[in-house]
C-alpha cells in the first residue's frame, strides 16, 4: 500500500484546469524554521580538487608559454659584455675658466662636478663621436645584429613604432664622414641629414651602455653590451679615449676664449681711460676749474668756510657793540649814565676822579690849617672845579664812542655779508661743473681698477695653463669578453614556467568560481539544501553515452545502461547499489513504491538511471516495473529492445488493459517493464486523468517498487503533475553541466506542487576529483585482490538491498 493514499484519489476536471502550481496543493502546516548554512572554510584539499580538476588547461598553458620562451631565448644570439675603468679627478681650485663666451666665472669646487661627468659619458654627443670614430654606420654587425628577428623584438617593433633597417638606410647611413682622431670639432661636419642617419646607432649604443660609479673612490666603470665582442671591447676603449681628449678640449678651449677675452677687454679698457682722461681735461678748462687741485682740495670751498667765519663774528661784533650803545642811551635818558659799564671802566674817567680824589685830600690837609682864601687852597679849588667840568663831559665822549664802534661793526657785517653770497654764488656754480666733473673721475678711476683687475686674472690664467694636468685617465683598458653574458636564458625560462604556472593556477581557480554547475555533494549541500542519494562516476570506456536520452538508439546488446548487469565490479554499478540502499531508507516504516525519476532539463541521464535502478532493485528479488512516463521522447522500451507499440497512452485512452502492457526481461525475469506506447498530442492532460490513478493504484499491488520515467521537470508538466501521485521523486543531476539556478529552480518548482524529494542523483561524476577517488581506486585494487574470485558486489546485489517485512 502507498504510504500517502491521499495522493491515489482521483482528480476532478476542475483540478486538472488550475494552474501547475494549484495542483494538490499540500495541507498548510508551520511554515519551519530556516536554518542558515554556515559556510565551512575552504580545505586545502577542495583547493587541490580545483587544479587538478583544470590539469590540462594548466599543463598546456605551461607547456606552451614555456616552450614558446625557450624557443625564442635560444634564437637570441649569446650578448657578449666588454669594460673599463678610467678615473675622473675632481680639478683643484682654479684662478680662472670660462663657462660661456662672455661671461667670466670663479671656479671653485663645485658639488655637482661629479654627476655631470658621469652624465657626459651617455650624452648623445659622445655617442655620435665613437659611432664616426669606428665607423660602425658603416659596419652592419653594429645595428643589425642588435635589432632581432624574433617574437619579442617583432612585438616590440609592433608596439613602439620602430621599422627594421633595411639595406637602403643602411646604405645612406654609409654616406656619413668618418670622423678621424685629432678631429673632435665635429659639429660643423654633421648635418642635419647625416644627424638623422646616426640616430639608430646612437640609440643602439646609448641602450646598451652602462656607467657604474665606484663608490668612495673617483673610478668609473664603463661596460657596453653586443653580440660582436670585438665591437663591444672597441667601444668601451674609444669611449673612453673620447671622453678623455674632450674634457682637455673643453678645458684648453675655455682657457683660450678667456685669455683672448681677457687681451680684448683689457686693450679696449686702455682706450676708454686714455679718452676719459682727455674729456676730463677739456672739461676743466671750459668751466674755468682749478687744473692744479690736489685730490680732495677745492679753495673756494676754502674760501667760502672763512668768509663764513667772519661773517658770524663780525655778526655777533655788531650786536655786542649795538646792544651796549642802546643800554647807554637808555641810562642817559632815566639819568643813571654814570651806571653804564662803559663809563664805569674808561680810563679817562677813572683818572680824573684819581686826580679829585687826590686834591680833596691835599685840601683837607690845607684846610687843617689854612682857610679857604688861603692862595693854595684856592688854587686846589680852582684845579678840582676843572677836572669836574672835564668828568662831566666824559660820558658824552664814552657815548660817542660806543657809537662809533656800532656803526663800525655794523659796516663791516654788511661788507662781509655782501662778499659770503658772492663767493657762496660762485662756489655753487663750481659745484655745479664738478658734478660732471665727478662723474668723468668716478668712470675714470673705475675703470683703471677694473684694468688693474684683468691684468691680474690675465697673468693667474697664464700661470695656470703652464701647469695644467688631465684629471681623466684610463685605469683599466678593456679586453676582447671571450664568455657570453647572456641571453639569461635559463633564467627567462624558468620566469616563463613559474608565471604560466601561477596564470593557469588562477585561470583554474577563476574557471571554478564562473562555474555555476554542480559537481559535488558540498554543492547539492550548499545550493540545493537536499541530501544526495548517490555519485554516479562517468565510466571512462562510455563517458559519451552514460547519462544522455538523446541521439540514436542504443544497442541492447551492449548499451551502457544494461552493461551493469556483466560488470558487476565496475565503480558505476557499485554506485548505483550505493543509489539502491539510499533509495530503500529514503522512507520511514516502509521502502518506497512508487518512485518518479526526473530531471531538470533534457540530457542528464535520467532514463539510465531509471534503468539501473531498476535492475539494482530487480536484483535484490523484488518485484520491480518500470513504466515509461515519458511521452514526450520515451527512451527506456530501446535500452531493453522492447517494442514501443503498445504502453501507457493505450491504457490511458481506454485501449488495453493493464495485463497486456506488461513485458518482460529475459535476463531478469522480475524486471517488468511497461513502455510508453505511441507519443501522444495531449500528454500532460492523459498523465492528470483519473486513468492514471487508476493504472498506478492497479500495478501498487503486483509489483513491490514501480519506477516511473518522466520528462524533463523545467520543460514540461508532466512531472510536476506525476509527482503528486508517487511516493517520491528522484532529481537527476549531470555532475559538472547542470546549472545550480536551473535545478534550484526545478526543486521549487515540484515542492510548489506538494512533491515529496528523496534527494538528488549526482550522475556522470567525472574522477578527476580527490572526492571520487573511492569508486575508481577503492573498488578496482579490491575486486583485483579477490583471491576466491567471487565478487563480493555481486554478494552484495543479491542479498544487500532485498525488501524488508
Amino acid at each position: 500500500m502507498m504510504s500517502q493514499d491521499n495522493r491515489l484519489l482521483p482528480l476532478s476536471p476542475e483540478t486538472l484546469d488550475r494552474p501547475l502550481r494549484d495542483l494538490a496543493a499540500p495541507p498548510a502546516v508551520a511554515a519551519a524554521p530556516v536554518v542558515a548554512v554556515s559556510a565551512e572554510p575552504a580545505h586545502l584539499r577542495e583547493y587541490f580538487a580545483v587544479v587538478l580538476k583544470r590539469k590540462w588547461l594548466i599543463l598546456s598553458l605551461m607547456v606552451v608559454v614555456t616552450s614558446l620562451v625557450a624557443i625564442q631565448m635560444y634564437r637570441l644570439p649569446s650578448v657578449y659584455e666588454a669594460y673599463t675603468q678610467i678615473q675622473i679627478e675632481q680639478r683643484a681650485r682654479s684662478v680662472l675658466t670660462t663657462g660661456r663666451a662672455g661671461d667670466l666665472v670663479i671656479r671653485a669646487n663645485d658639488p655637482n662636478y661629479w654627476n655631470t661627468q658621469l652624465a657626459k659619458l651617455k650624452t648623445q654627443k659622445l655617442a655620435r663621436q665613437v659611432i664616426m670614430r669606428l665607423d660602425l654606420h658603416n659596419n652592419p654587425a653594429f645595428l643589425g645584429a642588435n635589432r632581432g628577428t624574433g617574437i619579442i623584438a617583432g612585438l616590440r617593433r609592433v608596439i613602439t613604432g620602430a621599422k627594421p633597417k633595411d639595406a637602403a638606410q643602411q646604405k645612406d647611413a654609409s654616406a656619413v664622414p668618418v670622423l678621424d682622431e685629432s678631429d673632435l670639432a665635429f659639429d660643423q661636419q654633421v648635418t642635419p641629414e647625416m644627424a638623422r642617419k646616426l640616430e639608430p646607432f646612437e640609440d643602439t649604443l646609448r641602450e646598451n651602455l652602462s656607467v657604474d660609479p665606484v663608490e668612495r673612490t673617483n673610478l668609473v666603470n664603463i661596460r657596453f653590451n653586443h653580440t660582436d665582442p670585438q665591437i663591444a671591447a672597441n667601444v668601451v676603449n674609444t669611449l673612453a679615449a673620447v671622453f678623455r681628449e674632450n674634457d682637455i678640449l673643453d678645458e684648453t678651449a675655455g682657457a683660450d676664449r678667456a685669455n683672448t677675452l681677457l687681451g680684448n677687454q683689457i686693450v679696449e679698457l686702455q682706450a676708454q681711460i686714455q679718452r676719459d682722461q682727455e674729456a676730463r681735461l677739456a672739461y676743466l678748462r671750459g668751466h674755468n676749474l682749478p687744473l692744479g687741485n690736489k685730490p680732495g682740495q677745492n679753495l673756494t670751498e676754502v674760501r667760502l668756510t672763512t668768509y663764513s667765519s667772519q661773517l658770524q663774528q663780525a655778526e655777533a661784533d655788531r650786536k655786542e657793540a649795538e646792544s651796549a650803545y642802546n643800554a647807554a642811551l637808555k641810562a642817559r635818558s632815566t639819568g643813571s649814565v654814570w651806571d653804564v659799564p662803559e663809563v664805569q671802566k674808561n680810563e679817562n674817567i677813572n683818572k680824573i676822579r684819581a686826580r679829585i680824589s687826590e686834591l680833596e685830600e691835599q685840601r683837607a690837609a690845607l684846610m687843617v690849617t689854612y682857610t679857604k682864601e688861603w692862595p693854595a687852597v684856592q688854587k686846589i679849588d680852582e684845579q678840582m672845579k676843572k677836572l669836574n667840568a672835564d668828568l662831566e663831559k666824559q660820558p658824552e665822549q664814552v657815548l660817542a664812542g660806543m657809537k662809533t664802534r656800532y656803526e663800525s661793526a655794523r659796516d663791516k657785517e654788511a661788507k662781509l655779508r655782501s662778499s659770503y653770497f658772492a663767493e657762496q654764488g660762485t662756489a655753487n656754480a663750481q659745484s655745479t661743473s664738478e658734478m660732471g666733473l665727478s662723474d668723468l673721475s668716478q668712470r675714470i678711476e673705475t675703470n683703471k681698477q677694473l684694468y688693474q683687475t684683468y691684468l691680474q686674472r690675465q697673468r693667474e690664467l697664464t700661470i695656470t695653463q703652464s701647469d695644467r694636468t688631465n684629471n681623466v685617465s684610463t685605469v683599466e683598458e678593456a679586453r676582447t669578453p671571450r664568455a657570453p653574458i647572456g641571453p639569461p636564458r635559463m633564467r627567462n625560462i624558468i620566469i616563463a614556467f613559474l608565471l604560466s604556472l601561477g596564470v593557469g593556477v588562477g585561470l583554474a581557480f577563476l574557471l571554478d568560481y564562473l562555474d555555476d554547475t554542480l559537481k559535488s555533494v558540498e554543492d547539492v549541500d550548499r545550493h540545493l539544501h537536499l541530501p544526495t542519494l548517490a555519485l554516479i562516476p562517468a565510466p571512462r570506456e562510455a563517458r559519451r553515452f552514460l547519462g544522455r536520452s538523446s541521439g540514436p538508439e542504443p544497442d541492447p546488446g551492449g548499451n551502457t545502461a544494461l552493461a551493469l548487469i556483466d560488470d558487476v565490479r565496475s565503480p558505476v554499478a557499485e554506485a548505483y547499489r550505493h543509489l539502491r540502499t539510499s533509495l530503500l531508507l529514503s522512507s520511514a516504516g516502509q521502502p518506497p513504491k512508487t518512485i518518479l525519476v526526473t530531471s531538470s532539463q533534457p540530457s542528464e541521464g535520467k532514463t539510465t538511471t531509471v534503468v539501473n535502478i531498476a535492475t539494482m532493485l530487480a536484483q535484490t528479488g523484488a518485484d520491480v516495473l518500470i513504466l515509461d512516463c515519458d511521452l514526450r521522447r520515451p527512451r527506456v522500451h530501446a535500452h531493453f529492445g522492447l517494442p514501443n507499440t503498445r504502453g501507457v497512452t493505450n491504457y490511458l485512452s481506454g485501449d488495453s488493459n493493464v495485463s497486456e502492457l506488461v513485458q518482460s526481461y529475459d535476463k531478469l525475469p522480475n524486471l517488468k517493464v511497461i513502455s510508453s506506447g505511441p507519443v501522444p498530442p495531449n500528454a500532460a492532460e492523459l498523465l492528470g486523468s483519473d486513468e492514471m490513478r487508476k493504472l498506478l493504484y492497479v500495478l501498487a499491488e503486483n509489483f513491490t517498487h514501480i519506477v516511473i520515467d518522466s520528462p524533463p521537470a523545467i520543460s514540461f508538466t508532466d512531472a510536476s503533475i506525476l509527482s503528486t501521485m508517487v511516493d517520491g521523486v528522484m532529481l537527476v543531476v549531470h555532475g559538472g553541466r547542470s546549472s545550480r539556478s536551473v535545478v534550484r529552480r526545478a526543486k521549487q518548482q515540484l515542492q510548489d506542487v506538494g512533491a515529496h524529494i528523496f534527494g538528488i542523483v549526482l550522475n556522470n561524476v567525472k574522477m578527476e576529483g580527490t572526492d571520487y577517488y573511492y569508486y575508481s581506486g577503492y573498488y578496482s585494487g579490491y575486486y583485483s585482490n579477490d583471491e576466491d574470485g567471487a565478487p563480493e558486489g555481486a554478494e552484495a546485489a543479491g542479498n544487500g538491498g532485498g525488501r524488508r517485512s
